[in-house]
């Protein structure tokens, strides 16, 4: 600039008659090029990429924080040389460091060393396991030699040990600023007594968020590849040269390989929230021992009883989509998903595959035991949450950052809600959705659902039971039962609501059925309660614990009829007499078909199924959209046209007919009133015309038990009428805006009406209403949501009736999902049974 203005003088003095433009261009000229020469410049932006610039760092994008970088900047280092020299420039910052106060240090120097780790991470030396013998070794890829090999290997194992020395350095420097707030007596020159009296109390910075991000980052690095190393040869974490494992024989466990891996067999004594060491590390110089919960067979196989994790996920990897919210607690650690290689998945291939070869399939099934076993139908979850600390060794910020001795905590985040550590408490980290969504990803359940309706089979495909997370003896079990041509699937945001609730989470434990819709309802509801009787058994067999006492059953449409008849004492034998077609009864051979079903029906193997007995673990229960007196909907010719294709599986077919196959043959047993209980599939039984309706239709409910009804209704203007009615139980809709139409429609109504305008432009929409009794009966033949209608839903008695504004599948609607909610809460308010 000083040579700027020289110039610019030089110009002016030489000039022997200097015109007023002349010399006032060169004063121009001069002051662009003093401009010219500053660097600084103000521009407006969004105030979202301002705020994005200052909490970015190295782990939510490709470059250093800006705190980190101008420290650089500070010290005259560049960072691309800096990351090339690194352990010279790690020299070189910390000469430049000349402020007392030490902490905010330690983040800078775990931003630079994970971003070491990233650049080693995609460097060919690490990236490039050994290559595989080429097809053609004549050809440019061709086998390298013994030298080559063993010097490649060689640069590999050095680069994955800068790796992970740079992980772990990563994760003691930000353990440290992060847990060590005040550094006390560790460091010459650290903060003074008055120091910490002027600051009291520190709000989070961003500074400590990005800290944050490098710890968790890291460790989440750290606890991948370690599951990794434990199942493959060449890792991130190193050759098997470089890993030595410590397996303690009394609680290890080993796989179907006999290999030993990450599980604890046995619990010690003290609490389940006990954290114990199962297997100790050593990575290079660095010893890492891994703690699991004081649980039984945690990490195990449910069948097997052995330890095989299929995979272990981060869901700082998973990007879940399709529900309507993500159930997280925040806090320390990363939230991890653990999948068991013998977890239950079914896809529709599978079912097709089973369905040609005429029988279940061992890939449909998974290798599990005889699907006819009740047990072999109980399915504890198969996708494990965890949440993973890493706390490096060490009683002081010096121990901690010359510590080669990381201690990798793994927590079972359902019963650890928090972590102590240097003698104060921290929330631990949960993603509650991620095994719900991973289980229902890999499970193709709706597709699933249809096929069991449609396809036909040589055997039943029984019911089973998913538990969504580990059975827990302190929570309360809500089973949740689904409809026609349905799966648990359809539970997907009700499901996530309650995970979404802290105090529904902490004392409810959720179990779906997922069973054929095409079996008899009647063999339905029998096959459901004595899974659910075996499951009971098998988690609790005293009876003893909170989980086997005031469960909860939500049903939906034919999933709500089989769940009434599970609450219920009744004896459906003793009314089989109503059934008897009048205009038959004089043919001899109809009357000696129904003497032999009425005696058939009352054999044990056939009368179970008959004689109801009231599920003595449930005290409440919710029906949705329950066709309790049938239906005509499914009579109509495109229902009759559906329900030609439901097939009953053959042995079902087989199972009734041998028993009465010297009385009749198959089609008048299906033509015969009594016959079709059991030779009509579950859909035909809907029909409100079914012998089966005929014979359930008034069946009673226990009366211990709590029971709410949630009915849907298409018709918008009856609601409004309902709401009219009964405003003290209205809810008003605001899941969407009126449309704009709407709004001009109203604002051009006649003029001189002016009170009617005013009454149409404010009435809002009814989403739901809670009723009572006083509803007249002229309205309520007028309900129905389009299949079932409101005098085959409604059951006297209820505890509390709401009418939601939808059609039949009202399982996913907001209001029934907030209605559901706040009956659980006020069940969890009642006095727990003795």
């Amino acid at each position: 600039m000083a040579l700027v203005r020289r110039v610019a003088t030089a110009t002016v003095s030489t000039a022997k008659k200097p015109t007023f433009n002349a010399a006032l261009m060169t004063l121009v000229v001069t002051i662009m090029m003093l401009t010219a020469c500053s660097t600084v410049s103000v521009n407006k932006q969004a105030s979202s990429k301002t705020i994005a610039a200052q909490r970015g760092n190295i782990v939510t994008g490709n470059n250093l924080s800006s705190d980190t970088a101008s420290t650089l900047l500070s010290a005259g280092l560049d960072e691309q040389a800096c990351l090339q020299q690194f352990d010279l420039c790690l020299d070189q910052l910390t000469d430049s460091l000349l402020n007392e106060h030490y902490r905010s240090a330690l983040a800078i120097f775990s931003e630079l060393h994970y971003a070491k780790a990233k650049q080693l991470a995609k460097s060919p030396d690490c990236r490039n396991a050994l290559t595989r013998p080429p097809l053609d070794p004549y050809y440019a890829n061709a086998a390298l030699s013994k030298s080559q090999t063993d010097t490649q290997r060689q640069n590999t194992n050095t680069c994955l040990t800068n790796y992970q020395a740079r992980l772990f350095d990563a994760i003691k420097s930000s353990y440290t600023y992060l847990f060590y707030d005040q550094l006390d007596h560790d460091f010459e020159g650290a903060e003074t007594e008055e120091a910490k009296a002027r600051h009291p109390n520190r709000i989070p910075t961003d500074l400590d968020i990005q800290t944050q991000d490098i710890y968790n980052a890291a460790s989440n690095d750290v606890i991948t590849q370690l599951y990794q190393s434990t199942n493959n040869a060449n890792t991130m974490l190193g050759d098997t040269e470089n890993i030595k494992i410590d397996y303690l024989p009394t609680l290890a466990t080993l796989d179907s390989s006999n290999q030993a891996a990450i599980a604890n067999n046995t619990p010690l004594r003290g609490k389940p929230t006990d954290q114990i060491r199962v297997m100790k590390m050593q990575v290079d110089d660095y010893g890492l021992n891994i703690y699991l919960p004081n649980e039984n067979n945690y990490l195990q196989n449910a069948h097997k009883q052995a330890s095989a994790l299929a995979d272990l996920v981060s869901t700082y990897e998973l990007r879940l989509s399709g529900l309507n919210s993500i159930s997280k607690r925040p806090g320390l650690g990363i939230s991890l998903v653990a999948s068991l290689d013998d977890r239950y998945t079914t896809t529709i291939r599978q079912l097709l595959v089973s369905s040609l070869s005429g029988k279940l399939t061992k890939a449909a099934s998974n290798g599990s035991m005889d699907d006819s076993e009740t047990s072999a139908r109980i399915y504890p979850t198969g996708h494990l949450l965890m949440t993973g600390l890493i706390i490096p060794a060490g009683d002081s910020v010096l121990d901690v950052l010359g510590s080669e001795e990381l201690n990798i905590h793994l927590y079972n985040p359902y019963r650890s809600e928090s972590v102590s550590i240097l003698g104060d408490d921290y929330p631990l980290a949960a993603n509650f959705s991620a095994g719900y969504g991973l289980w229902l990803a890999e499970n193709q359940l709706d597709g699933v659902g249809y096929l069991n309706l449609l396809t036909r089979r040589q055997e039943a495909s029984l019911p089973k039971l998913f538990m969504l997370e580990p059975y827990d003896p302190d929570k309360r079990v809500i089973i949740m039962i689904h409809g026609l041509a349905s799966s648990p699937a359809t539970w997907v945001n009700l499901t996530n609501d309650i995970f979404n609730d802290d105090k529904l989470r902490d004392n409810y434990q959720v179990w779906q059925i997922f069973y054929p819709t095409n079996l008899p309802i009647l063999e339905n509801r029998y096959q459901i309660q004595k899974l659910l009787t075996a499951t009971y058994q098998q988690t609790d067999p005293s009876g003893q614990h909170r989980a086997s006492k005031n469960s909860v059953i939500i049903s939906h449409s034919m999933g709500a009829v089989i769940a009434r008849m599970m609450l219920s004492d009744d004896n459906l034998a003793k009314n089989l007499n109503a059934l008897d077609n009048k205009d038959l009864l004089p043919n001899t051979n109809k009357r000696q078909i129904n003497d032999s079903l009425k005696q058939a029906f009352g054999n044990q193997e056939l009368g179970m199924r008959f004689k109801l007995q009231t599920l003595p673990q449930v005290d409440t229960a919710v029906f949705l959209s329950a066709p309790f007196r049938g239906t005509d909907y499914a009579d109509r010719w495109f229902t009759r046209a559906i329900r030609r294709v439901i097939y009953l599986p053959l042995s079902v077919i087989k199972t009734v007919t041998d028993n009465l196959a010297t009385i009749a043959t198959q089609g008048d047993l299906a033509n015969n009133p009594l016959g079709a209980l059991y030779l009509q599939n579950g859909a035909s039984q809907l029909s409100d015309k079914s012998s089966f309706i005929q014979l359930t239709k008034n069946i009673t409910i226990n009366k211990r038990i709590t029971f709410h009804s949630i009915i849907a209704n298409n018709d918008s203007d009856i609601t409004q009428g309902l709401a009219q009615m009964q405003p003290n139980g209205a809810k008003i809709d605001l899941s969407q805006a009126l449309p704009e139409q709407d709004k001009n429609a109203i604002s051009t109504s006649i003029q001189s009406d002016t009170d009617e305008r005013t009454t149409l432009a404010n009435e809002p929409l009814v989403a739901a209403v809670t009723v009572n009794e006083d509803i007249s009966q002229a309205l309520t033949e007028r309900l129905s949501d389009g299949i079932v209608p409101y005098t085959s839903a409604h059951l006297d008695g209820a505890a509390s009736e709401t009418v939601i504004s939808g059609g039949h599948s009202i399982q996913a609607n907001p209001q029934t999902i907030l209605t559901l909610r706040r009956i659980l809460h006020k069940q969890l308010q009642q006095q727990t049974s003795p």
